[in-house]
Parts: structure tokens; C-alpha cells; sequence
């Protein structure tokens, strides 16, 4: 399946705050902002259950033999990243 780069975001965004059970809205997450540390504040086993809602909603395999820390920065940089893959 197709998707634009926002809907991409969006999907992203709905799945971590499913996955997460986050009490906020999609909107309340800046696309430009961290995921970690001093922006949603996620933490290392957060990024693993992210990993695999990103896989199971966009139908993926994310492997790596290097971290992705630039690759799930943001939910821009995330996006950009799915997005290469699908």
C-alpha cells in the first residue's frame, strides 16, 4: 500500500500512543521533536515495543546490525525512514 508522508505520520504517531497507552493526542506530538530524552521522553525498551508496532502497522521488517538512533529520532526522521522502506 501507498501512503503520503502524512499519513505516514499519523499512523506512526497513533501507534506509539496506542502501544504506549499515552494519555495525549496526535497532535500534541511535534514532528520535528525527540522521541527520547527531553522530548516524549521514551525510553530503550519504548524504541523496542515502537519497533515492532512499526513493523506489524506499515507490514515491514526493520533489521539493523547498527542502532537507529538517527533513523528514530523524530517522527520526521521515522517517517523519512518507513517511508524507504515501503
Amino acid at each position: 500500500m501507498s501512503y503520503s508522508m502524512e499519513q505516514i505520520k499519523e499512523k506512526i504517531k497513533e501507534m506509539i500512543i496506542e502501544r504506549l497507552e499515552l494519555d495525549i493526542e496526535p497532535e500534541e506530538i511535534e514532528n520535528d521533536a525527540p522521541l527520547f530524552d527531553e522530548g516524549l521522553g521514551l525510553d530503550s525498551v519504548e524504541g523496542l515495543e515502537i519497533t515492532v508496532g512499526l513493523e506489524e502497522t506499515f507490514d515491514i521488517l526493520i533489521e539493523s546490525d547498527e542502532p537507529l538512533t538517527n533513523e528514530f529520532y523524530s517522527i520526521d526522521t521515522l517517517a523519512e525512514f518507513i517511508n524507504s522502506l515501503l
